[in-house]
Formats: C-alpha cells, structure tokens, sequence
C-alpha cells in the first residue's frame, strides 16, 4: 500500500487497529461464552477468524485491509481466550500449569513457522493465504472437544455435565459413583453471581487492579519486542526468529518451576529480570560503540524471554484467581487491559524514528523496562495458587490465600474429596471398598466436579 515517507505512520495506525480487534474480542468474548458456553462462543470464533483472514488476503483497499484486520483481531483474541479457559477447566488441579503453558508455547511454535514462510514467501498476499487457508482445519473442533462441565454444573445442566466427566473418567479409569450429583450441586446465588458485585470487594477489586496493570504491561513488552526487531541490528527475519525461540525457552522454564516454585514468586521474577534486561540497553545505546551492539541484541532477547514467561504466567494466575462463575467474563476483562497494551505497543516501538538521537533508540526498551518492572513488584500484594483448588464463588476467590489451609467452599471440598485424577498404576489398584476407593484416588482430568449425597457418606465413613 504504499507506506513509506510522510505515510510510514499507518503502519502503526494499522497495528493499532488490529489490537483494537484484540480487545474488542477480549471483552465480547468473555461475556458470550460465560453465557452461551465455551464451546459455542470458540466455534463462533473460528468461523469468523476463518471469513477475515482469508479475506485480508484478496483485498486490495488499504481501508477495507484495516476493517478486515479489525475483525480477525476480535476472532484471535475470543479464540485464544476460549481455547485456554476451556482447557484449563476440563483438567485437574495438577494438569492446570502444563495445559496453560502448552498453549502458549505452540502459539510460539506458531509465531517461527510466520517468520519462516515469510522469509520464503515475500509476497504479503500469497504469505496471507498460505496462512489463513489452514484454519479451516479448526472447524473438526465441533466433534473433537466437549463444553466445560464446570460451565453446564454452573448453569444448572447437571445432566450434560454428568455425560462428559462419565466419558473421562471411563477414559481414566476411575471408579465413579452411581449417583454423581444430588440435585444441587451449584445453589441459585451461585448461578446468579454478578460481574458487578466485585466493587463491593475491596479486597479483590485490589487484586483484578493489580492483575489488569500486569497484564497490561506484559502484552505490551510482549508485542512491543516483536515489533522493535525490525529496529535492531542484524537481520529482520533472524531477530524475529530468535524472538520466537526465546518465547519457546520461556515456556520451558516455566514448565519446570510453576509447580515447584509456585506462581507468584517465578512472575515476579519474570517481569524483573526481563524488565532490568531492557532497561540495561540504554547503557549499551549511550555509551557503547557500533562492534558491542550485539549485547543490545541479547538484552532484547532477554527481555522478551522475561516477557513471554511473564504473559504465560498471569493467564494461568488470573484463571486460578478468578471464580468459576466469572471466569471468562474476568479474563475478558484482564485481556482488555493486554489488548491496551497492545495498542500502545506499535507507538512505543516507533519512538526510535521519531526521536532521532541515540537516546531515542533507548526510549522503547527503557518504557518497556520501567513498565514491567513496577508490574513484577505489585504481584507482591497477590496470593500465591500452587495447590489450591480454583475457586468456584467469588467468596472463595475473595478468602484464597487467608488461611494455610486453603480451604474452599463446601461444593469444592465435594468435588476434590470425591473425584480426582489417578494415574495409570495407581486406577489398578481401585478396589469396591471405602477403603480402596478413599486410598487410590487422586487428582481428576475432568474438572473436581461435586460428590453426590452417597460419596460424601461414603468420604465421611
């Protein structure tokens, strides 16, 4: 389209745009799929990212280009959302971590095989096609996934709910009662539990504040790295390359010390280091010659790896933070604040070309830095999750983290006592008696869904 000169300022514009769609699609999301369900809301997704992607690929108007790009910014952004708050709530306790961070990192996978097709395919309409085309493939998601049973128990559709935990714990092995639910598994006020009454919560209003500026500030870093690769020195295709490496080694970081070390103090750490690595390149700028530019590189790198660390790491604490009623509504609104970030990220990468002196190429990073360093600090005042069972009221949300004994409400103490997920060897060892069924079972990959009357009984004996 032409933009180079006095119109290079519309890329950002474009950029912009595009995350206007992210955040769009981060508040509608939220909100459609807490009421017609996960499933439902994330085959609606795919079938509008499908429509705009593949339509950015045949237009030829800038302005038609924007529009439909607007678009594909609201379905990637419902998509994302609904993919990882379904996964995380058709799994146990001890499978939340890897299935949250696996979803990231083949986002990451995703993000090299661009910058691979695009070193290849230089044309930005056959690169579009090339990958818009595939993802007609997520339509097979209709009969692949079921909908969250935490979502149909929350709704009061204990019947549909029964049918997909029956079909996971055949799946696994485990023993169920005959009588899974006994007819109020979520009371009324549960069911009727309001986005609104959070500001009558101080304490938890807190928290979602201190959530919300962290989200903001990583998807910010996030974004804003990616887009400042073309700014570095070196090759543009090999810098986003290595950004997309450096997401992937995050992601295995991760992996080996959230259930370790826990949440908060590996997040923390995260937004420090990465945000120290960023503001470290305004020495390198300032004072450096031309032959130790490389180390502003590696700086970068490790900015972006404490970034992506960082992004994977509040989706999996704000979904352990937030109430199974208000689960996707409140991430919608956490994505809100990443989908800001977002925008502002193409204005901050830009502020080397418009200030133009060695400080101004220091401006990005030191913003990015500053930003992520002042978020790590507030995660201070948040709850450590490790091991807690996900809140399902937002009384249970409001009183994690005050007691060691992290107690629930009482549904939740039903599910997890009743029903939890076993291993391969230990399903062997599942015996009829109370016994047996009290000393084998586990953690559940099918959501710690309420005990019946007769299990409690059972539990209690």
């Amino acid at each position: 389209f032409d933009l180079v000169c006095e119109h290079k300022m519309a890329r950002s514009h474009a950029r912009m745009i595009l995350m206007g769609g992210l955040l769009i699609g981060a508040i509608g999301t939220g909100v459609v799929a807490d009421t017609i369900g996960r499933k439902l809301a994330l085959m609606a997704m795919i079938a509008l990212q499908c429509c705009s992607a593949i339509g950015v690929a045949f237009t030829d108007s800038f302005v038609l280009y924007v529009i439909l790009r607007f678009i594909t910014g609201i379905s990637v952004s419902g998509l994302f959302l609904a993919v990882f708050v379904l996964g995380m709530e058709l799994v146990g306790p001890s499978k939340r971590m890897f299935v949250g961070i696996l979803v990231n990192i083949f986002w990451s996978l995703g993000v090299m095989f661009l910058g691979g097709i695009a070193y290849f395919i230089r044309d930005w309409n056959y690169l579009q096609m090339a990958l818009s085309f595939p993802s007609l493939l997520l339509f097979t998601y209709w009969w692949l996934i079921p909908e969250s049973p935490r979502w149909l128990l929350a709704r009061g559709r204990d019947e549909e709910a029964e049918i997909i935990i029956r079909h996971a714990a055949r799946v696994n092995g485990v023993t169920v009662p005959e009588k899974l639910f006994d007819g109020i598994t979520f009371d009324e006020a549960y069911r009727r539990e309001s986005l609104c009454r959070i500001f009558t919560a101080p304490r938890y209003l807190l928290r979602l504040a201190i959530l919300c500026y962290n989200w903001l500030a990583a998807a910010m870093v996030f974004y804003g790295l990616s887009l400042n690769s073309g700014n570095l020195a070196g090759n543009i295709y090999i810098n986003f390359e290595l950004m997309g490496l450096v997401e992937i080694i995050a992601y295995i970081i991760c992996l080996a010390l959230l259930n370790r070390v826990g949440r908060k103090i590996v997040h923390i750490t995260c937004m420090i280091v990465g945000g120290g690595a960023c503001l470290s390149t305004i020495f390198i700028v300032l004072f450096a010659n031309e032959s130790l530019q490389w180390i502003n590189i590696v700086l970068a790198l490790i900015g972006k790896c404490g970034a992506a660390a960082a992004f994977a790491i509040v989706y999996i604490y704000s979904a352990e933070l937030f109430p199974t009623v208000l689960r996707n509504s409140l991430m919608g609104v956490v994505c809100l604040f990443a989908r800001l970030g977002g925008m502002v990220s193409p204005y901050v990468a830009d502020l080397s070309s418009i200030v133009e002196s060695k400080f101004g190429q220091a401006i990005p990073l030191t913003v990015f830095g500053a930003s992520t360093i002042i978020g790590g600090l507030l995660c201070i005042l948040l709850p450590e999750t490790l091991n807690r069972h996900l809140p399902e009221t937002l009384e249970d949300a409001i009183n994690l983290g005050r007691n060691d004994n992290h107690s629930n409400s009482k549904n939740q103490e039903g599910m997890d006592d009743c029903i939890k997920d076993i291993s391969a060897e230990e399903s062997k060892c599942l015996t009829q008696s109370a016994d047996g069924f009290l000393g084998n079972v586990k953690e559940t990959t099918f959501s710690d869904v309420t005990a019946s009357s007769e299990a409690k009984q059972l539990i209690h004996v």
